[in-house]
């Protein structure tokens, strides 16, 4: 039964959100997985919780193969801010942020333990970002698109999930880059991103128009 432990009068304990998972995170323990991309894109180093490579794995077969595979235009607005990161960013992947943001960007001087020692070893500079993978998998940018996907729901999920850590990813990369854009600049260029990933990737996938997902008219109406 709730609450029989308690003393009369005393107090609940008061935890921080998100202070148990991280506690059981850092007890479980985290793992590595170094993404090597075409050239031309940074290193990621990224370290996810114990017994979560499967987001890990999907998040290197976005980076490596869906994002060199788009139409160059998609990915031009992005060049000049790609070119001028460090060799190699560090990828914090956590479930979920305790301020409910989908990732951020660490300034100089706020990164984690595991990019400082990486710089120091390199004696390079190492940029770090962190994304929150349960929340970017509920993030919804364009609801009325995803009602349009009819019995095509369950592919274009699994789609939304890829083109979400990657427009999340490319949003923080690109704050990295620029760190004085103001964020309704970055985030606007952001959701673009992520309908243009969503239109080649769900055309690929249903032979269909993301957002204009219905049914062929027949002849005769």
């Amino acid at each position: 039964m709730r609450g029989r432990w308690r003393k009369r009068g005393a107090k609940a304990l008061a935890h921080p959100p998100g202070l148990i998972r991280r506690l059981l995170e850092r007890l479980r323990g985290r793992e590595q997985l170094l993404i090597r991309p075409p050239a031309g894109l940074p290193l990621l180093l990224v370290t996810y919780p114990r017994g979560r490579q499967d987001v890990a794995r999907l998040l290197e077969i976005a980076y490596t193969h869906t994002l060199p595979s788009l139409a160059p235009r998609i990915l031009e607005p992005y060049a000049p801010a790609l070119a001028m990161l460090p060799p190699i960013v560090v990828v914090l992947l956590r479930p979920e942020n305790p301020c409910g943001c989908l990732g951020h960007w660490h300034p100089p001087g706020t990164e984690s333990r595991v990019a400082r020692r990486l710089a120091a070893d390199l004696a390079s500079p190492v940029a770090e970002i962190d994304l929150a993978y349960e929340a970017i998998r509920r993030w919804e940018p364009q609801p009325l698109a995803s009602l349009a996907a009819g019995e095509e729901a369950g592919a274009i999920a699994d789609i939304h999930y890829e083109a979400a850590l990657l427009a999340v990813l490319v949003h923080e990369l690109d704050h990295l880059a620029r760190p004085q854009a103001r964020e309704r600049e970055i985030r606007s260029a952001s959701n673009e991103f992520y309908a243009a990933i969503m239109r080649e990737l769900v055309l690929g996938a249903t032979g269909r128009d993301y957002g204009m997902i219905a049914e062929p008219r027949r002849a005769g109406r």
